[in-house]
């Protein structure tokens, strides 16, 4: 296959007669390789890139002005790595649905994002730097990401998981990070976003795990030894706190 690279005008999309929707302005070239800005470019307009499969980094975001994704930007395209996006601030409805070889995203500093941004990104494996600027998750935004296992930031910051026009939650189908229960379309939104929460705890950091195991540890032992569950507490407190050997 022939390989090229573009310089992205931001052109908007037009209109196909043969099936009557607007086309991108690189959609669906299968060569499109590597990309340059042109300068003073704000956005990436709809459906921009939409099926470039030989597209698979968008590091060309780095050093750019671009602070808006539009909707299906990326959609069907080859990314595998989603890097130096730290500058857009808004990422349209579905822009990067079905990459298919997604696999790792870090670095979003996005402030607002559209619903079903990263369904059927199967590959992807962890769900990484969720932006503290969102406290909303979107509607189906990692609906189907079937490969996705660990949540490797802190949602402390996280009120809530959307749920979209169709009725899917943020995790909706993500069979390898949630139990059946949770990962029906249906599922509660509030009590999957509990059981999200509780692992991304555990997993962002393991040693918090051993922590409190050792804790739970400690005041069962001295319990079963003394009776006392005041004298349990006290005594892993000042354990862990240096006074008494561990």
């Amino acid at each position: 296959m022939m390989t090229k690279a573009v310089v992205y005008r931001g052109a908007d999309p037009t209109l196909d007669e043969d099936v009557d929707e607007a086309v991108g302005e690189w959609e669906g070239d299968e060569e499109v390789i590597d990309v340059t800005i042109n300068d003073g470019l704000t956005e990436i307009k709809d459906s921009a890139f939409s099926g470039c499969k030989g597209l698979t980094n968008l590091i060309f975001l780095m050093d750019s002005a671009i602070t808006t994704v539009g909707d299906h930007a990326f959609s069907r395209s080859g990314i595998i790595t989603l890097h130096g996006m730290g500058r857009v601030r808004t990422i349209g409805i579905a822009a990067f649905n079905d990459c298919k070889d997604l696999r790792t995203i870090e670095g979003l500093g996005c402030e607002e994002m559209g619903d079903w941004c990263f369904t059927w990104c199967i590959s992807l494996q962890s769900m990484k730097g969720w932006p503290a600027s969102m406290t909303v998750i979107p509607g189906g935004c990692f609906r189907n990401c079937t490969g996705m296992t660990t949540v490797d930031c802190d949602l402390s910051h996280v009120t809530s998981i959307g749920v979209s026009p169709a009725g899917f939650h943020a995790f909706a189908g993500c069979t390898s990070l949630l139990p059946p229960s949770l990962s029906a379309h249906n599922a509660d939104p509030a009590a999957v976003l509990t059981f999200l929460k509780r692992k991304s705890f555990l997993e962002r950091a393991p040693e918090r795990r051993a922590f409190l195991c050792s804790l739970k540890h400690a005041h069962s032992d001295y319990y079963n030894r003394t009776g006392d569950p005041c004298g349990a507490s006290r005594r892993i407190i000042m354990e862990f706190a240096g006074l008494f050997p561990a």
